[in-house]
């Protein structure tokens, strides 16, 4: 069930941050009886201090006790998740600002078209409730309407000092059965495209630009660290120019996966790629060190494969993962093997390609070998290379429309294999 947040801002108001200071308090005590007794389920937790709780804070909500249990249950597992993977410290959970999950028997909305109203109740038959309004725009318009006409529902809103956090769930869309596929080559700076039996779509996406601003930022990071011996100060640069580096960088790749994906509806195929899990680690055992560095921290590659398998879920396009071994060492017309230069040359058959756009034709095929083909596809009108929209037929969907051409400033270009050689 493909889940979106809805993420409001708001100003401090005194009656959120008493209701945020009681609860913070029930949190802390909460992980720190969790944490000493070695008990993380949210029941056995609210078990062993529910009638305290109720005791200290009879004018407040049932609901806000059980649920500062639940928040507390949520920091532990969060606290033992980061220690397995060793990003944690600290020998025990804190609660570093408060914030609490809220119940939806205190939760209420309302949406006039206009303004989002949400009211949170404080105490038991509150007449007087906290009331938070918004004027939602964009994306976030198109969520709440679709909210409000009851295609999606919405989970645990959490709630801090400044923020409003809505999760809403939609349902699954169908998967079409999908009668061709697309294969996607990924590579450093292109994503070679194959489709079979669509001729048209042997080409390249240039996605160089995202490389190029890892680049320039690792650059700003090291500028702005040179000559400060604090580790907070260098540490605070290096938060500030990783976040950006990330927006950045997502911005870009959510451009090219809807892209991708309005290619897969439009032709009715399936999406493959290749499971490039652990191969940045495994290549960079053999590397010098600047490589090495460059291609774990310039090639953001498994972020753009999370964000296609999401919008691909989201859409109801069939995608598949396949092994990478031998993609751009096998002719794809005769099974030979092609290794030397970069324009490979069959000695079998006699095929020439690109390796690049040769890996893409390997990757399409395991694709048909793992998905039985028996779908229609039912194509869609007006479909030319460069992805513009004739027909709107798909209209707006749940990420936005993927039929909406992207912006020329920053969009990625799309362009045959003639072209990529004549500017190359």
């Amino acid at each position: 069930m493909p889940t979106l947040a809805l993420k409001f801002r708001f100003r401090p108001t005194p009656e959120v941050d008493d209701l945020l200071g009681k609860c913070e308090t029930m949190v802390r005590e909460a992980v720190a009886w969790a944490w000493e007794n070695r008990k993380t389920a949210t029941h056995t937790i609210v078990k062993a201090l529910y009638l305290a709780f109720r005791e200290r804070f009879p004018e407040l909500h049932s609901a806000w006790v059980q649920k500062s249990a639940r928040t507390a249950a949520a920091v532990v597992h969060a606290f033992q998740r980061r220690r397995r993977r060793g990003r944690e410290p600290k020998d025990r959970p804190e609660v570093r600002r408060a914030w609490v999950y809220v119940d939806k028997m205190t939760f209420r909305w309302s949406w006039d078209g206009t303004e989002l109203e949400i009211r949170i109740a404080v105490r038991p038959g509150d007449v007087s409730p906290i009331v938070l309004r918004f004027r939602p725009h964009g994306k976030y318009r198109r969520l709440v309407e679709a909210w409000a006409r009851g295609e999606c529902t919405h989970g645990e809103p959490t709630l801090s000092r400044t923020t409003l956090i809505i999760p809403l769930k939609f349902k699954d869309m169908p998967v079409y059965e999908p009668g061709r596929v697309f294969g996607i080559d990924s590579n450093e700076r292109s994503l070679d495209l194959y489709g079979s039996g669509v001729p048209v779509l042997q080409g390249l996406l240039d996605t160089s630009w995202v490389a190029a601003r890892n680049a320039e930022h690792d650059r700003r990071i090291r500028r702005g660290c040179r000559g400060k011996q604090n580790p907070r100060a260098r540490a605070r640069v290096a938060r500030k120019h990783g976040r950006r580096r990330r927006d950045r960088t997502r911005a870009f790749w959510h451009e090219v996966a809807l892209r991708l994906v309005w290619l897969a509806l439009q032709l009715g195929a399936a999406l493959v790629i290749e499971d490039l899990r652990g191969m940045k680690g495994r290549i960079a055992r053999h590397l010098p060190r600047r490589m090495r560095r460059r291609l774990l921290n310039q090639w953001s590659i498994r972020t753009f494969h999370a964000i296609l398998r999401h919008k691909a879920r989201v859409y109801g396009v069939p995608l598949l993962e396949v092994d990478p071994r031998g993609t751009s060492s096998l002719c794809p017309v005769c099974g030979g093997d092609l290794r030397g230069q970069r324009e490979l040359r069959c000695p079998s058959c006699g095929l020439t390609m690109d390796r690049h756009l040769l890996a893409a034709w390997n990757i399409a095929l395991r694709g048909m070998a793992k998905l039985p083909l028996g779908g229609t596809g039912q194509p869609g009108e007006g479909l030319d290379l460069f992805g513009r929209l004739q027909s709107r037929r798909w209209g707006q969907g749940v990420m936005g429309a993927p039929g909406r051409p992207l912006p020329v400033r920053q969009g990625p270009t799309l362009r045959t294999q003639g072209e990529a050689q004549a500017t190359a």
